[in-house]
């Protein structure tokens, strides 16, 4: 017992005063940030998790859905509109037939999207009313496949629009969609 008070009060630094039972907890004072300082901070948390890379890359429509990327360089990410489902392109060859997760990282959420690769690009679907979708169409994002490097998109109504409008024709079926099979006539 005594071996253990000795190893405990070794540990002890001899620069902090000791407390006694009646005295009141320590108080001290953090570090004033001025106005200035603040705001530099609010700007850092509220910006995208990195610079947009490339960084004249933007979104534009297209007459089937959304392309992202650098101006008259091969799109880094399509999606299209099919039918419900949001149809995604990530333009980055790989074995054909590999397959992965295509990851879009948002402030929101997440999804990890399963993709294959032709040989040539990513390609994967997702319903669009999927609420993970939540990860592009709730601010800016990052996406990130194997071998596909990550890429840093800002904030974009043009993806939103495609996703949040992206609706099955009246007399389609979504694919993934659960099949009634009420067989009460």
């Amino acid at each position: 017992m005594a071996a253990i008070v000795l190893a405990a009060s070794a540990c002890s630094s001899n620069s902090e005063p000791e407390a006694t039972p009646n005295e009141p907890v320590t108080k001290f004072a953090l570090p004033h940030h001025d106005e200035a300082e603040l705001e530099i901070e609010r700007k850092i948390t509220e910006a995208m998790p990195g610079k947009i890379d490339p960084p004249d890359a933007t979104w534009r429509e297209t007459k089937s859905g959304a392309i992202y990327g650098e101006p008259d360089k091969k799109p880094l990410i399509e999606m299209v509109c099919n039918d419900g489902m949001v149809d995604v392109t990530r333009n980055v060859a790989s074995d054909d037939g590999a397959k992965a997760l295509f990851a879009f990282v948002g402030y929101r959420g997440i999804l990890r999207l399963k993709v294959e690769n032709d040989g040539a690009a990513w390609h994967g679907s997702l319903r669009s009313d999927d609420p993970l979708w939540i990860a592009v169409t709730g601010g800016p994002f990052y996406a990130t496949v194997a071998g596909g490097g990550k890429v840093i998109s800002p904030a974009s109504s043009i993806a939103s629009s495609v996703i949040t409008g992206c609706k099955p024709e009246a007399d389609a079926t979504i694919k993934g969609a659960a099949v009634d099979t009420d067989e009460t006539a």
